[in-house]
Order: structure tokens, then sequence, then C-alpha cells
């Protein structure tokens, strides 16, 4: 059966980041098994999929699918959880009741990244249909340690943390401050900041770091950096630290990971089980969490070169897109099949 996938997608500038990479990553992987992706609903054995929430079209554009028995799958990409959910609530939950549950319970499925998301959302839908099915690999790179520092001017002696997500209350860069201003840390250390956001909320963290410069280590303000020209910032990192409050996946641990760099996060996002057994730290979303996790992390020896491949080799092997497209083409296929079936 011959199928086209209709992608609809937030504006560009709410999908900056993470979604962005992860709706064109699925695309280049449908197209390269041969599953075209459009924009429209024209043509036959359509199957919709609206990526993101809160967008006033997709309403519509829903209501004109089960008008023409168009199957649709919604994939909210953290839109509903609880932190982004008290994020102006008094404004969403009166649109969610009104519009965006409608949509969702009307969807044919909808689709979580990670199986902590699923149950969370079946709290919101509880008689929808709901799958979880994780984000796949955002781009090529593989581990290049000593040829990212050389490019990004970093010594060999200096052990580098890496922050690198949008600057947001979210995503605690203001927790991993507070937590290496109250501690002891190694020499030689460097923390490389690398985003964007309101500018109020920079101008603190700015402050922040001015007032305790005595005991923080040196601080790169890098601004944002996305597309290919991110990966050498992940290659050339000893410590990712993403220390969040909250995420359905958390995309940018991921690809830390593809290029072999060990990852600081939280049990705000999926990835306790994958990164707890040693291959990376979880800590609370806390000063005082996120403060032991360091302490553990630098008591040990940087990552050789061995030990950074075997991380890599493992998040290729667990999030290749070359499985992980099947398992959305066969979702789609199911779908189409069985409204068909049923028209």
């Amino acid at each position: 059966l011959r199928m086209n996938v209709a992608f609809f997608i937030p504006p560009p500038a709410q999908r900056i980041g993470g979604l962005e990479a992860a709706i064109e990553s699925l695309r280049t992987a449908l197209e390269r098994r041969g599953v075209p992706v459009t924009n429209d609903l024209n043509g036959a054995h359509t199957v919709a999929h609206f990526h993101g929430l809160w967008q006033r079209p997709f309403a519509r554009l829903a209501a004109d699918c089960r008008a023409r028995n168009i199957p649709y799958v919604v994939s909210p990409h953290g839109m509903l959880e609880p932190w982004a959910w008290r994020h102006k609530w008094w404004k969403k939950w009166p649109y969610f009741q009104l519009v965006e549950k409608g949509m969702l319970n009307g969807a044919d499925l909808v689709v979580a990244t990670a199986a902590a998301e699923a149950r969370r959302l079946q709290a919101f839908l509880p008689r929808q249909r709901i799958e979880a099915v994780p984000l796949g690999l955002t781009g090529d790179a593989r581990p290049e340690y000593e040829n990212a520092r050389r490019q990004l001017g970093w010594a060999p002696h200096e052990r580098v943390l890496l922050f690198l997500s949008r600057i947001h209350v979210k995503k605690g860069l203001n927790l991993l401050l507070e937590a290496l201003a109250s501690m002891p840390h190694p020499e030689h250390l460097r923390l490389v900041v690398v985003g964007e956001g309101a500018k109020d909320y920079v101008r603190g963290l700015h402050h922040f770091a001015d007032k305790h410069a005595a005991e923080l280590p040196r601080i790169d303000w890098q601004g944002a950096v996305w597309g290919y020209e991110r990966w050498p910032y992940f290659q050339g990192a000893d410590l990712f630290c993403l220390p969040t409050h909250s995420e359905n996946f958390g995309l940018a641990v991921l690809e830390a990971c593809q290029v072999g760099t060990p990852v600081l996060t939280t049990t705000g996002t999926p990835w306790a089980d994958d990164l707890g057994n040693g291959r990376g730290y979880i800590s609370e979303p806390s000063v005082e969490s996120i403060r032991d996790a360091l302490q553990i992390y630098f008591s040990r020896p940087i990552l050789e070169a061995s030990a950074r491949q075997a991380l890599s080799d493992w998040a290729w092997s667990t999030f290749n897109w070359d499985v992980l497209s099947d398992q959305y083409s066969s979702i789609y296929r199911r779908l189409l099949t069985s409204t068909e079936k049923h028209g």
C-alpha cells in the first residue's frame, strides 16, 4: 500500500533546537524508506501527523481529517508535561478544554517519546490510545574529541562542562551555576554555555556569575549555535550538563551520547534507566543533588577514548533511525489500513 504522510509542525520560532532536529530527522528517515512526507492533505492514502500542540490551525486541519476519514496521529512533544502545563496554565486550561482536548481525543493515536510521558498523557486522555516511540539520532556525528577541542581552542588539560540548550528557567542552568559556586572543583575547569533565552533571565544568570566569579570556574557564554556547528561542542566536551526540571525526551542528551560524551541530567528526563548504570550521572533537579553528582564526576578521571566509543556505539545501535522509522511507518500503515478497511 503506497502512502503519503502529511506533517504539520509549529512555526519556526516555536521549534528551534531539539524539536526542529527531531522532526527533520524523522522526515529524512521516512523518505529514505520510500515514504513521501508532504505538508498538505491532498492525495490518496494519506496519514496526517501533528507535531506539538497549541497551534490554532491544527484544530481546523484535524477536523478536516475527521470529515474526510483521514487518520491522524498527534505527538505532543512534551507540551503536556507537568512543567510545561504549569507555565501559563490559566491561559492553557480553557483552550485545552474547548479545542485541544477534542483534537487529541479525535486522533487515531497519540504518540509519546518515552514511557513516562505516555503514562502522564494517559491521565489527560484516559480513553485514548497512546504508544511510546523514542526519537532517533539527529545527524551523522560520531566521536571526534581531540579534533573538536582543537577547533574550539580548548586545551588538552582543561576539563570542559557543556550546557547546550535553550536558556530557560525549565532547563535549570541556574541550578548548575549555584551548584558549582557552592563546591570545590578541579583546576582548569571551564563551563561553556551555548544557547540564548529571555533577556531578563539571561541577565540574572550573568549577574549571579559575576557576583560569584571567585567561586565559579571560567564561563564562556557562546550564544546560540544550531545546526551542524553545534556538534564540535558536544564532541569536545568532557561532560554534557542538562540540569532540567522537565523533558519529555531530552534530545540533547542523545546527541551528547551519540558522540561519546557522558551526561549529567535529572530525574525530570526519561534517561534515568539508560544513564544511571554507569553511562552518566542522574540527579534530582536541585542544587544539592546536582552538586553531589558533580562531586562524583570530579572524583573520576576523564573518559578514555575507548569508553567514549562504547557510549557512542550504544547510542547508535539503540536510537538508529533505520530501526525507529520502521516503527513510525508501521504505525501509519496500520492506521491507514484500518481506516480504509472500515471506511
